[in-house]
């Protein structure tokens, strides 16, 4: 069994604010807010506000947008590097004991000011909004109940199912965990509190600190029991199974299911097919367990860790974590030791896509100059935008398709449990991270004892047309929206014309006539 991590001392979060910042409705949508946006045929400012609205606002004139930065020292908690049976810990999800680092952080503005000119079109993302789904912040247990009732330890691995339901490996619980539409949660497989390797059904099978979660095609829910050093796979009526790997036995063999070795395994995708990817942490490696069951290499060098991209067992991992599949194949790989993200081609062709080997930080920005701090799990949107749950600096960044880095949620080195939006919403290691039907991100914020719903920033726009505008916004696919107005602070919010479902992953909805200024607000309906 693995030792259960003990928390290192910390400083408590500061009180970032007094009440609830938004709400979520079924009417309103995630994060709708109060203020949206105000345009006018003179100079403006815009304004993040709700994570579906954009304000624009009249100024004298241009004013400037500006970040402050101060260099602080950090103390990260992580997890004891061996297990009680001497098994030396990759990264799941905490791996080291407390290590001091300087980093540089970024004072978030609690509006992003922009001067613009109203003639020119312009886009601006939208703020962040985050809440708490299922648990009690730092409050570890093993109850089942509703989401204020229920208690997690170690929450690891996050998995959706299309009709909203969550799974989560519950990783010091040794269980996985089921957190239904209604919000209470129940445990799926397993015994909470007992590990083992037992194969059975639900609370007769066992499970040893498992960590990574991924659904297959037929809804089956595949696991990375991490202690056991196994695959597990979990069928739709609970039975539980071991895919492939040997229990207890902590090595490297490629060949039959039952013949092969894992070490650590950690981070899983499932292709269409049922083919499973396993990021095999301890061996530092890209694994492949084919449909007939044959485990293989796609790359990496067994048991060997570096930096070096290549093609196949030429190209080198240190401790891989997380993995994403995206429609053309390939994998999207977090190298956590190396602080880097990797993509591996189904040919087994490896480059490195964000960060640099060897160097931690928290910059922002292209790709090539962006820096990790242990990037753990990864959510791969439909718009090829990429998430990552950076667990060391306590935050949630993106990679967009353009090639460019950004936090969208938490601040570097400022471990909390607090909700909010625009900034205001802190984590502690977050860990798991997956995508949800209606767009949001799950995550599981380990520390925390935790699972938070995250809606990530999206572009709003606003531009002119002949004497109309058309504001259009980033979209779900299939979702439905309603842009609103109102023509001063004070005035009830109208709908613009009829609801909108996009067919697509953008949408727009024109102001045939607008008032020279105007407040606008998005938001779903569904």
């Amino acid at each position: 069994m693995s030792q259960s991590p003990q928390y290192a001392p910390r400083a408590e979060a500061p009180h970032e604010h007094s009440g609830p910042f938004f709400s979520l409705s079924p009417i309103g949508g995630e994060g709708r807010g109060e203020w949206a946006g105000r345009t006018s045929n003179n100079r403006s400012r815009l304004v993040r506000c709700s994570s579906y609205s954009v304000a624009v606002l009249p100024l004298p004139g241009p004013l400037p947008l500006g970040e402050g930065t101060t260099p602080i020292a950090l103390d990260l908690p992580l997890r004891p590097a061996t297990s009680q049976r001497g098994v030396p810990f990759a990264l799941s999800p905490r791996e080291r004991a407390r290590v001091r680092e300087k980093a540089w952080t970024t004072r978030r503005l609690t509006l992003a000011l922009i001067a613009l000119l109203l003639l020119r079109p312009f886009s601006a993302p939208a703020q962040e909004s985050v809440r708490r789904l299922a648990g009690v912040p730092e409050t570890p247990g093993s109850a089942d109940g509703t989401n204020i009732t229920a208690r997690f330890n170690d929450p690891a691995g996050i998995a959706i199912a299309a009709d909203g339901t969550v799974f989560v490996a519950d990783n010091q619980n040794h269980a996985i965990r089921h957190i239904g539409t209604n919000g209470v949660v129940t445990t799926l497989a397993g015994l909470l509190g007992t590990p083992g390797s037992a194969d059975g059904s639900r609370t007769t099978a066992r499970f040893d600190s498992p960590t990574g979660l991924a659904l297959g095609p037929d809804g089956a829910i595949y696991v990375s029991d991490t202690g056991n050093h196994t695959v597990r796979r979990i069928t739709a009526n609970g039975v539980v199974t071991t895919l492939a790997g040997f229990a207890g036995n902590a090595d490297y063999a490629d060949g039959s299911a039952t013949s092969a070795r894992f070490n650590q395994p950690l981070g899983l995708a499932v292709a269409p097919d049922s083919t499973v990817f396993v990021a095999d942490s301890g061996n530092h490696l890209i694994r492949v367990i084919a449909t007939n069951g044959t485990v293989s290499v796609l790359a990496g060098n067994p048991e060997t860790f570096g930096s070096a991209d290549g093609t196949g067992t030429n190209a080198f991992f240190n401790s891989p974590v997380g993995l994403a599949l995206a429609p053309n194949g390939s994998l999207f790989v977090s190298d956590a030791n190396n602080f880097t993200l990797r993509q591996v081609t189904p040919a087994g062709l490896v480059t490195t896509i964000a960060g640099a080997a060897g160097q931690d930080g928290s910059t922002d920005g292209p790709a090539a100059s962006a820096r990790f701090g242990k990037p753990a799990e990864l959510a791969l949107a439909p718009n090829g935008t990429l998430y990552i749950a950076d667990a060391a600096h306590h935050t949630i960044r993106r990679l967009t398709p353009d090639g460019r880095v950004s936090t969208i949620a938490g601040l570097v080195g400022a471990d909390g449990a607090a909700d909010g939006a625009n900034g205001l919403a802190r984590f502690f290691n977050p860990y798991g991270l997956a995508i949800a039907a209606r767009g949001h991100l799950v995550v599981a914020d380990t520390y925390n004892q935790i699972v938070r719903e995250l809606l990530a920033p999206f572009t709003v726009g606003v531009a002119p047309s002949g004497n109309a505008r058309v504001i259009s916004w980033e979209a779900v696919l299939g979702r439905s929206y309603q842009v609103q107005f109102k023509d001063s602070a004070t005035a009830a919010w109208l709908n613009l014309g009829g609801s909108v479902t996009p067919i697509g992953l953008t949408a727009s909805q024109t102001d045939a006539s607008p008032a020279a200024s105007r407040f606008y607000r998005i938001v779903r309906v569904d």
